[in-house]
């Protein structure tokens, strides 16, 4: 087996979508280059990316998303990843330039190749993200998440998740059983356990996902109330929640919305993001339709995310 740095060109708009196409394909995260990124861009608000400024200098307008892969062969892989992203047009998303490539790298080499690009960042009002090996001195009042660059998908970089932590944030998951739909790395129901949540259910149908929540969750100190699960949501989730999280793209908020709706506990929170802002009006109609009451809508660049209430039975 030989490892590959895999170096996609696309739009900002796609970031979400390449991203679950290179999970899909074995990546355990990736590597996001976005000078436009509002997190980056906005540092007087203090909130940081993991990116060192020096290394964010791109050739073209869009996006560069790096991936590490251990393949026997990588042909047809680049060629899967090729088709795959650009059938994401059909979906309405721009995927830029489109370009694939990859490099043969050594595993040691990419190792340490992350962790120039990690550096601890501030979200919402009280959250520092950090990796393992660097120190961070915190405020008093200051919640740690610690996450590694192995697994950087959902690292909080994104304006998606972002969103997402900010709002659970602001809807107090103290003492309520929360569930993350779609869990990547953990770090939803990770905030949601730090901000005092008394239960927490991480769902994803990617294994690895799984994996990468469980330890996460672990390593956060969030292993006792943490129950991370492989699978479709109604089919591995019984209990209710009192808030319920969804960070995934509209077309799939729209086609689990029936099974979200079953696992909410009546006059509960429903927050959901990963929603361009083209697809938003669809969201709202469809959630509108299940007699969801609508909270707050939050934008940041092109993605939205909506906080509603399931109305009381």
């Amino acid at each position: 087996m030989q490892w590959y740095e895999i170096k996609v060109k696309t739009a900002e708009m796609s970031i979400d979508a390449v991203t679950y196409i290179l999970t899909e394909a074995g990546a355990n995260g990736v590597m996001i280059l976005n000078p436009n990124d509002p997190d980056f861009t906005n540092q007087d608000e203090g909130k940081w990316d993991f990116y060192d400024p020096q290394n964010i200098k791109l050739d073209f307008d869009g996006v560069l998303i790096t991936a590490y892969l251990d393949k026997e062969s990588i042909e047809p892989v680049l060629e899967d990843l090729e088709t795959k992203i650009k059938g994401l047009t059909a979906f309405g998303l721009d995927i830029g330039l489109a370009e694939v490539t990859a490099s043969p790298v050594n595993s040691s080499d990419w190792e340490n190749e992350w962790k120039k690009y990690f550096k601890p960042f501030r979200l919402g009002r009280h959250m520092v993200v950090k990796p393992s090996w660097e120190s961070f001195e915190l405020a008093p009042d200051d919640i740690l998440i610690e996450i590694d660059p192995g697994n950087a998908f959902g690292s909080g970089t994104h304006e998606t998740t972002s969103m997402c932590i900010e709002q659970i944030e602001k809807y107090q998951p103290q003492g309520k059983t929360v569930i993350d739909v779609g869990c990547g790395s953990g770090i939803l129901a990770i905030a949601a356990g730090k901000l005092g949540a008394s239960s927490l259910i991480a769902v994803d149908i990617d294994e690895t996902a799984v994996y990468t929540a469980r330890d996460n969750l672990a390593n956060n100190g969030l292993g006792e109330i943490a129950s991370v699960r492989h699978g479709n949501l109604i089919e591995v989730v019984d209990e209710q929640g009192d808030l319920v999280v969804a960070n995934i793209i509209a077309e799939i908020i729209l086609i689990l919305l029936g099974d979200i709706e079953k696992v909410l506990k009546p006059e509960a929170t429903f927050i959901c993001s990963g929603i361009i802002n083209t697809k938003s009006q669809m969201v709202l109609d469809a959630l509108s339709d299940k007699g969801f009451v609508v909270k707050e809508i939050v934008e940041k660049g092109e993605w939205v995310a909506i906080t509603a209430q399931k109305r009381g039975a």
